[in-house]
Order: structure tokens, then sequence, then C-alpha cells
């Protein structure tokens, strides 16, 4: 009885010291922090890692090849083996070299233009907003979701401009090509709907139709991001199919960081210069023009 009971007891110190793969570092550090004992801290050590990020899961892969794969999560290792995969910073750069509109310097410029935009629209500064809307397209900037949404809604809460011109912007982005079925349907049935309520006097108000705009706003956001991703992920699969094929016929694998260095160190200048339209300092919020 009591050589089972010695045996039971080791049998459990070692079930409660047995080290395991999934958390190869870092655990006894965490452990001491989060001041854990007994139970809690035996399922801290044997719980599987969090999401980490680049450097810290290339840390703890590491670690795993050290001490042994089989504890690691087989998805997480077989991602990081994938043969001629592109990196993040490979797929950005192949996303930009592609659809330059993604670029970091265009997209800073589009961003702050919808701000401005809708400032202006909130203010009723109808002709601060169309200018900024013709600074855009001399600039040759392609419009995406979000600028055709307030270019749109902006008609329809001028009440100099007639609310037909709206459908001319709606079918101008429909010839465009690049935007979801569903995000061009959603802006056809409104107009519609709106356009109907109009002939029975019914249509919303100006507040009403600023809420509309967005919250229209926030839904051409998440498909923008969706377009965006889809297309990041078409490229990079494109790519590493190249890689493969390079690679079977024996010839010099793909690289987009040498065709990065050489753009960098040209004279080319990519993407508007632009800087329109320009933010006020803070120190002179509420200072107007001609107080002094």
């Amino acid at each position: 009885m009591l050589c089972q009971l010695s045996a039971s007891a080791s049998g459990r110190l070692a079930l409660a010291w047995r080290p395991t793969a999934t958390r190869s570092f870092g655990v006894e550090q965490q452990v001491k922090k989060l001041r854990l004992s007994g139970a809690t801290g035996q399922a801290y050590r044997r719980a599987a890692p969090p999401k980490l990020q680049k450097k810290a899961l290339d840390h703890y892969i590491r670690g795993l090849k050290l001490h042994g794969e089989r504890g690691a999560p087989s998805s997480i290792v077989a991602k990081r083996t994938e043969p001629y995969a592109l990196t993040s910073e490979e797929k950005t750069r192949l996303l930009a070299r592609y659809l330059p509109e993604e670029e970091e310097t265009t997209k800073t410029l589009r961003k702050n233009s919808h701000k401005w935009l809708w400032r202006w629209l909130r203010r009723r500064d109808f002709r601060r907003f169309e200018a900024c809307i013709e600074e855009l397209r001399s600039c040759e900037l392609p419009f995406d979701e979000v600028t055709y949404n307030l270019a749109m809604y902006q008609i329809l809460l001028n009440p100099r401009r007639e609310d037909e011109l709206a459908q001319q912007v709606l079918a101008e982005m429909i010839e465009d090509g690049r935007f979801h079925p569903a995000y061009i349907r959603l802006q056809t049935g409104f107009l519609e709907s709106y356009f109907e309520l109009k002939e029975v006097d019914a249509a919303p108000g100006r507040w009403n139709l600023l809420k509309v705009t967005k919250t229209f706003w926030h839904v051409a956001v998440n498909f923008k991001r969706r377009r965006v991703k889809e297309m990041r992920a078409r490229l990079a699969a494109a790519a590493q199919q190249q890689r493969q094929l390079a690679a079977g016929r024996g010839e010099e694998v793909i690289s987009w960081e040498a065709e990065e260095e050489e753009d960098a160190l040209s004279d080319i200048e990519h993407g508007p210069r632009v800087k329109f339209p320009a933010k006020r300092p803070w120190q002179l919020k509420g200072v107007h023009k001609g107080s002094g």
C-alpha cells in the first residue's frame, strides 16, 4: 500500500513538473509576475501560447525546434515553412506596384481629403467641397468607395444642385468596375428609394442624410478593406506560383526586394506630391482670417 502511494505521488509530481514544448519561453517569468500558484500555475504552463507577433513567433518556433515540435500547433509551423511564400513586406510592395493607389503617400492624401470633405459637408461649405473634388480629379487620384459616397450625397445635401446628378455619380462608379456588386446594389437601392420618397414629398431631411452618409461611409470602408485584401492575396498567390515555376526550371527565384532598392535609388516620383488640404496648427484653432 505504501509503495502504491509513493508511486502515485511520484507520478503526480512527474506530471506536475513535466516540461512542455508549447510554452518554451517566458513562462516562469509570467508565472511570477502574475503570482500564479497551484492548479492555476500548472494550467498556465500547459496552455497553448497566444497569437504572437512576427519576431516573437520566429523566436517561439526556434525554441520549438530546439526542444521538439510535438507540442507545437501544426498550423503555425506549416504556415512558416511554406515554400516560396512571400513575406508581409514583399506583399505590400507587390500591392503598391500593381495598385499604385494603395501607396502610403496616396493613402495619406486620400484619408486627409475624406476628413476635410466630411467637415465641409457638415458645415455646408459646398464651394470648398467641390474645389477639393476637382483638385483630386486634377491630381488623377482614383476615387474609391468612400470618395464616391461623399461625392454622391453632397449633391443630395446641396440645395443649389439637382438631385438627378447623384445618379450620374452612381453611373460613374458602376462604370469603374472595381467595386463589389453588393455595395453597388446598396447605393442603387437607396437612391431609388430616395427619389420615390421625394415624389410623395417624404424625402429624408438634412440631418438624416448626414447620418446615412456617415453610415454608408463605414460600409464603404469595410468593402474597400475586403477588396484590397483579396487583391493582395491574389497577387501573392500569383507571385508564389511564378517562384515555383522559376525554381522548377532552374532559373533565379524572383525577389521583390531588389526591385524595391532600385526604385528607391531612382529619381522617379511615385504618386502625387500635392499636400491638399493642409491642416491648421493646433495653436491657431479658432483663429479666423482678419482677427489679428
